[in-house]
């Protein structure tokens, strides 16, 4: 039988309503069903050949903290075990049905599904319930090495333990995946037992934490935490995942609208575990069950936003605020863009959040309150030039005032232009103004 190669017109139509379906899952704020979803966790684990894990169920990341400080690091590591792949359903799924497909098919498919947004949007909700254990455990991690470094090295064994039977179920799971010896050179690579894991992960998933003010203040704890926990398992489950392949909204559309062959009892508890279940943090003895928030905002590309109050809300009282996908300070999350006030761009020493406000208030705005400099004029148009202390450099702005209506528009041009003219030519794509007259 030919692989499929093409869609239908019925087919490709369908593509729009699958993904707002899945963005749907991501965002729901519906309760979990705390005895549905256990069934679900349970099958789950015995279809990969684990025993019933101890299912903890948790209204939002501050409950789950309290439980982790209850305890010590090594406590944890023994009771959790190590963490695990809740992916090889994923893969084994996976792989029927992309067999099914042509190699052209499958990769525009996954564009046009814009799979890669919604990972990116599962991930950074998954990464919101971690962050608030991970700064605890990454303190606690602190505190064990500091009390125990004259006592031998406490955690060196376990921690060479764990790693090991990490290594030995990617292997496992790696190994039967067409493909698989390649990736698990390309993890030997990676991770490399004490190599730093800021540097092992990279953009997956500590690039994204570095550009959250809160983490940069503790970094160093936050790669000790993952080093000590073994968390670089959830860092591979997360490198798999951006390749898109293994995404539910993906494999949805191949089963339901295309009519691949699949394994029907594998896909239906994958399905029942992204639908029904919350968030999830599977470990080999225990399975962490984060209930969905009761807030959750996102902007047309699928990143969380809200303007004037938090883009994800839990049940314990956890909040995140957050623009355009850019987590921010609650002073600035509360109050509303349009009333952020630019002189605090004066005072706000994060470059990141920096350009955020600079977003959110705007240009025209911006040289209003702040009183641009003029440096030169044409026209309508003028070369305005605002204190490096706001940006790295300094702002050049081209502000053009309408003649009829007055309103006043500004965009930013490179520092080397010196004039209105050429400003207006560099943001003309090069046609000077003149010419741009004649043919308007």
């Amino acid at each position: 039988m030919l692989p499929i190669s093409t869609l239908a017109t019925d087919q490709d139509l369908q593509l729009q309503t699958y993904f707002d379906r899945w963005r749907g899952v991501a965002c729901s704020t519906t309760p979990v069903d705390r005895q549905h979803a256990e069934a679900i966790i349970k099958r789950s684990y015995a279809l990969m050949g684990k025993p019933d894990p101890d299912i903890l169920f948790f209204s939002g990341p501050l409950e789950a903290q309290e439980l982790v400080q209850d305890y010590s690091i090594n406590q944890h590591l023994n009771q959790l075990g190590v963490p695990i792949l809740v992916l090889p359903l994923a893969m084994q799924l996976s792989h029927q049905v992309q067999a099914q497909l042509t190699t052209e098919l499958w990769l525009d498919i996954n564009e046009r599904l814009k799979i890669a947004a919604l990972t990116a949007l599962s991930f950074n909700l998954h990464l919101s319930t971690w962050l608030p254990i991970a700064e605890l455990l990454a303190w606690g991690a602190s505190e064990s090495a500091a009390t125990t470094a004259g006592g031998g090295d406490w955690s060196a064994s376990l921690l060479e333990q764990l790693w090991q039977q990490q290594q030995a179920q990617w292997r496992q799971t790696l190994q039967q995946q067409p493909g698989g010896n390649l990736l698990i050179q390309f993890g030997d690579t990676l991770w490399q037992w004490g190599e730093p894991v800021g540097q092992a992960l990279g953009d997956v998933l500590l690039h994204p934490l570095r550009q959250q003010p809160e983490i940069q203040a503790w970094e160093q704890g936050i790669q000790q935490m993952l080093t000590t926990m073994g968390v670089v398992g959830m860092g591979w489950q997360a490198l798999a995942q951006t390749t898109a392949a293994q995404h539910p909204c993906l494999l949805d559309f191949c089963i339901e609208v295309l009519g691949c062959d699949h394994d029907a009892e594998v896909w239906g508890q994958l399905r029942s575990l992204s639908t029904d279940c919350g968030l999830l943090l599977p470990f080999e003895k225990a399975c962490f069950v984060f209930d969905r928030p009761r807030q959750c905002h996102v902007d047309a590309d699928g990143r969380f936003h809200h303007e004037g109050g938090a883009a994800l809300q839990f049940a314990d009282g956890y909040h995140s605020y957050q623009f355009h996908g850019i987590p921010i300070p609650e002073r600035y999350g509360q109050v509303p863009p349009q009333l952020w006030q630019a002189d605090w761009l004066l005072y706000e020493q994060n470059a990141e959040l920096r350009r955020v406000l600079l977003q959110g208030i705007g240009y025209d705005r911006l040289c209003l309150e702040l009183q641009a400099e003029a440096l030169d004029s044409w026209r309508e148009y003028t070369l305005l030039r605002i204190a490096p202390t706001i940006d790295v450099e300094p702002i050049y702005l081209l502000k053009m005032t309408c003649p009829s209506t007055h309103y006043i528009h500004a965009t930013r041009v490179p520092p080397s232009i010196q004039s209105a003219r050429a400003a207006i030519r560099w943001v003309n794509w090069d046609t000077d103004p003149e010419e741009f007259a004649q043919e308007s």
